[in-house]
């Protein structure tokens, strides 16, 4: 999936009638175009080069709690960028099913740990059929008193996960930026 975004940022006069691009605003259209593209940065950090039509630099983001550079191309004299999110969709573990394990095992533990995260990991629509219209937190702990108890098993099928302890099974998918949400408890 390839989603190249242009926006366009304040440009900052600096002394001697030099312009440069505002860094900072930079980071959080960054931040604001990779939500809407259903990934979660964990951290943005882009320079304020001069502004110079055709240049390019890169930010550095962090994804999963991985670095990875944002490439960022200047469009014109006028602060107008461009940049491609395509390559922070794709997780750099690929899918090896070892890291995918442990990615579902990650999530489940965090839920596991605290049932009230269950609002926290599951899919948007999960998490307002669990909400039924009230918070959402005070909704899950009326339902559940846990997730799945002691050991329990894993499977994996492309972009669909099941993790159950032999009484109840928790349904996952994989999101464009590799991570796991719930979408189901049953």
């Amino acid at each position: 999936m390839k989603r190249l975004v242009c926006v366009g940022v304040a440009v900052v006069v600096a002394g001697c009638g030099g312009s440069t691009i505002d860094g900072g605003q930079l980071e959080e259209e960054v931040r604001e175009d990779a939500e809407s593209a259903g990934l979660v940065l964990d951290a943005v950090e882009c320079p304020s080069p001069d502004v110079d039509e055709g240049d390019t630099f890169s930010c550095t983001v962090t994804v999963k709690g991985e670095e990875r550079p944002l490439e960022i191309r200047q469009r014109n004299d006028e602060g107008n960028v461009e940049y491609d999110l395509g390559p922070l969709l794709t997780s750099s573990a690929g899918s090896d099913a070892g890291g995918d394990e442990a990615s579902v095992r990650s999530t489940v533990d965090a839920v596991r740990g605290d049932i009230t995260a269950l609002c926290d990991f599951a899919t948007p629509r999960f998490r307002r059929e669990l909400a039924k219209a009230e918070n959402c937190a005070k909704a899950v702990l009326a339902e559940y008193d846990k997730l799945i108890g002691g050991d329990y098993q894993v499977s994996i099928d492309e972009d669909a996960a099941a993790a159950s302890d032999g009484t109840r099974t928790v349904a996952l998918e994989r999101r464009p930026d590799g991570s796991w949400l719930i979408t189901d408890v049953r």
